[in-house]
């Protein structure tokens, strides 16, 4: 099991992989010029996250491998329908319920605002069908736009709208580019929390208040940014964010969350129609008139993922439980650590750095070998990262170690 880790990682004090740590809720190291203290309780949190055992997992801005927490409440939610059927249908729906309410906790909205969706893409997608356009209405979004946040409004050619785009270099945007595209036909602004590819961060505040003042919509494509950056739904002033649960919230695929402003939701007309998205009389199963909910309901028209969903409540509750703010903190304190261990070792680190809001993700380039070569090589060890764009893409959550940071740079320099 790892063998090049174990070996990298013995005699560093600050973190033992597949350890836990000292419950002095403090870690410290000098070696590569950076001092952190964070007051969260790892050893408490390490058990969750049985990946540590396995591998380095430095790639939650792909895939997360599941909690211990999230893994159990999807085998138990299979067990209860695998032996009684519907008959804890209650139960399921209680915990629809609850992912609700765990998700504007988290997103600092109201659980009405709150719509559970199969991935960022449908949401964007609701949203952007959902709109009453004009022909010659326009889309502005980013040139260096993750493909998710760009399809759903190419899609709206055919109704003769138009993707109108703008220079986002190395995935950084600015407003002084941005600000003098905001004007007719322009009627939305779409963003990405966080480059995807780079981990630089919008100025979503900014450029949301900017836009309302020129009667633009703002839709925030939130998946690399939600469960890591502390911002909350009303502070970022944006129309609409959406967000998968299977990256930094530690949740399964095929489940997201949608958070929309009572404004944007009632001028979407819903893109898709069921028995479970329209009003019924009392209750009734049949239907005779077509009205929607008016709430965060409003785009679910049938059965949920009821599965992914107990999945996804139960990492709600442990990204809660842990504290978003810690949880910023320490992957904050990962990626400035990052970025030190690789400038070290020669690497061109192309992601924000002092001075710049931080999220998850630090990218770099090794001098000689190619992106997908470098994480060929450190898959080969054990160590779980990917390539994206030419670079190399290192994206730790908060469970990580001091430790395991060091052993990575012992590593990098035996590329």
């Amino acid at each position: 099991m790892r063998d090049g880790i174990q070996a990298a990682v013995t005699g560093i004090e600050c973190g033992l992989i597949g350890s836990s740590l000292p419950d002095q809720g403090q870690e410290c190291h000098e070696a590569h010029g950076y001092t952190r203290r964070v007051p969260l309780d790892l050893a408490r949190w390490l058990p969750e996250f049985p990946v540590r055992q396995h591998c380095l997992y430095l790639n939650h801005a792909a895939v997360a491998p599941l909690p211990r927490r999230v893994a159990d409440a999807m085998r138990d939610r299979i067990a209860d329908q695998e032996s009684v059927g519907s008959h804890n249908w209650q139960r399921w729906r209680e915990t629809e319920l609850s992912t609700r309410a765990l998700a504007a906790e988290l997103m600092g909205c109201r659980a009405e605002d709150v719509s559970l969706v199969r991935s960022t893409s449908e949401g964007l997608s609701l949203i952007a069908q959902g709109l009453t356009w004009k022909k010659g209405d326009a889309v502005l979004v980013g040139e260096e736009e993750f493909a998710a946040n760009v399809a759903p409004y190419l899609a709206l050619h055919r109704r003769g709208v138009s993707v109108r785009r703008f220079p986002t270099p190395g995935g950084r945007l600015t407003p002084e580019v941005v600000l003098p595209l905001l004007k007719p036909p322009v009627r939305m602004l779409a963003l990405s929390w966080v480059a995807f590819h780079t981990g630089w961060v919008a100025p979503v505040a900014e450029l949301a208040y900017a836009a309302h003042e020129r009667d633009v919509l703002v839709v925030l494509d939130a998946i690399q940014g939600l469960g890591v950056l502390p911002d909350r739904f009303d502070e970022l002033g944006v129309d609409a964010m959406v967000a998968d649960g299977h990256k930094w919230l530690l949740g399964p695929e095929g489940v997201g969350v949608m958070a929309t402003k009572p404004a944007l939701r009632s001028a979407l007309h819903p893109v898709l129609a069921g028995w479970l998205n329209v009003r019924r009389p009392d209750n009734q199963l049949f239907l005779h008139e077509l009205e929607f909910h008016a709430d965060g309901r409003r785009f679910e028209p049938g059965a949920m993922p009821n599965i992914l969903v107990a999945g996804l409540a139960a990492a709600l509750d442990l990204l809660l439980e842990a504290g978003i703010g810690e949880i910023h903190t320490r992957v904050v304190s990962h990626a400035r650590a990052l970025t030190q261990v690789l400038l070290k070792a020669g690497w061109r680190v192309g992601s924000p750095g002092s001075g710049h809001p931080i999220a998850g993700i630090v990218a770099a380039r090794h001098p000689i070998l190619p992106a997908d070569d470098v994480a060929r090589r450190l898959r080969e060890r054990h160590i779980e990262v990917t390539a994206r764009q030419g670079w190399a893409r290192f994206s730790p959550h908060f469970y990580a170690t001091a430790g395991e940071i060091d052993a990575l740079g012992v590593i990098l320099g035996k590329l």
